[in-house]
C-alpha cells in the first residue's frame, strides 16, 4: 500500500510541472503561478484596435524585484496596460528570475492612463502593446541593466556606444518561450529584428526546447514592417481576451491559440 501512495505522489508532482501549450507544455522545475488579479482589476477594457484605441481602467504595471522599468521612459509613467498584458509580463519576469537568476526583465512603454495616441509609438494606444528591453550581459558577462535599449546587431553584439555588451540569448529565449506558451495572455506578435530572431530560435533548439515551442515561437517574432528595425527591443502585442469583445478589435493573423472565438474576418 506504501508504494503504490509514493507511486500516487509521484505522478502527482509530474503532472504538476506540465503547462498548456495547444494541449499540454512543459514547464520548468521551481515555478510558480502568480494568482489571478482581484474582479476589480480584471475590469480593464482594451478598446477599439491597437493602433486606434483607449484603455478604460488600465492596470499599473509595478517593478518588483524581477522587473524593472527603463530608466529613459520611468518619468513618463506609460506603464498602464490591460490586466491580461501586465500579469503576463510579471509571470514572465518571474520565471526568467527562477530559472536563470541575476537579472530583472527591462520594461519600456505600454500605454498611457487611458490609452489613446501614445508620441513615438504607431500603437500602444490600448493596452495591449508592450516595449520590452533585451535581456543583456556586460563584458564580463554579467547582466547589466541600462539606462536606454541598446542596440545589437545580427550577431548579437553591442553597436556603438554600447560596444562591449551582448544580447543574452539564453535568457531572451527563455523569455520568448514563456511568453509564447502563457496560459491566459496569448501572444500575436513580438516584433524583433531578423538576425537576433534567428539567433533566438537556434537557441532554442540547442536548449532542447519542444519543437512546438519553437514552431510558435518562429511564428509570432517578426521583422517589423515599419522604419524601426527593433534590433534594441522587443515589441510584443497580445489579442483581447475574451471578456472585451466585441469592443476590442483584433486584426490578423489568428494563430491557432487565439483565446476564443476567431472573429469572423481578419
Amino acid at each position: 500500500m506504501r508504494f503504490r501512495f509514493a507511486l500516487l505522489i509521484v505522478g502527482l508532482l509530474t503532472l504538476s510541472v506540465l503547462a498548456p501549450i495547444g494541449a499540454a507544455a512543459k514547464r520548468g522545475a521551481g515555478e510558480v503561478r502568480v494568482p489571478t488579479l482581484p474582479a476589480e482589476l480584471r475590469r480593464s477594457r482594451s478598446l477599439g484596435f491597437a493602433w486606434r484605441g483607449k484603455l478604460s481602467r488600465g492596470v499599473r504595471l509595478k517593478p518588483n524585484d524581477n522587473l524593472r522599468y527603463v530608466t529613459e521612459y520611468e518619468p513618463l509613467d506609460h506603464f498602464y496596460g490591460a490586466w491580461q498584458l501586465v500579469q503576463l509580463l510579471e509571470r514572465s519576469a518571474q520565471r526568467v528570475a527562477i530559472r536563470m537568476p541575476g537579472a530583472r526583465l527591462s520594461v519600456g512603454e505600454l500605454s498611457g492612463r487611458s490609452g489613446g495616441n501614445l508620441p513615438g509609438h504607431a500603437s500602444h494606444e490600448s493596452g495591449r502593446d508592450v516595449d520590452v528591453g533585451f535581456y543583456m550581459l556586460d563584458a564580463r558577462g554579467r547582466p547589466y541593466d541600462a539606462y536606454a535599449y541598446a542596440n545589437f546587431d545580427d550577431r548579437g553584439r553591442g553597436i556603438n556606444p554600447n560596444v562591449g555588451l551582448s544580447f543574452d540569448v539564453k535568457r531572451n529565449w527563455e523569455l520568448i518561450s514563456r511568453l509564447v506558451t502563457d496560459g491566459d495572455a496569448r501572444v500575436q506578435y513580438v516584433f524583433v529584428a531578423q538576425g537576433l530572431r534567428w539567433m533566438l530560435l537556434e537557441e532554442g533548439k540547442r536548449s532542447g526546447a519542444m519543437q512546438a515551442v519553437i514552431d510558435r515561437a518562429a511564428r509570432v517574432m517578426v521583422p517589423p514592417r515599419e522604419r524601426h528595425p527593433h534590433g534594441n527591443h522587443f515589441h510584443v502585442r497580445v489579442y483581447c481576451g475574451p471578456h472585451e469583445r466585441p469592443n476590442c478589435t483584433d486584426q490578423g493573423p489568428i494563430w491557432p491559440w487565439y483565446p476564443g472565438s476567431a472573429p469572423l474576418t481578419n
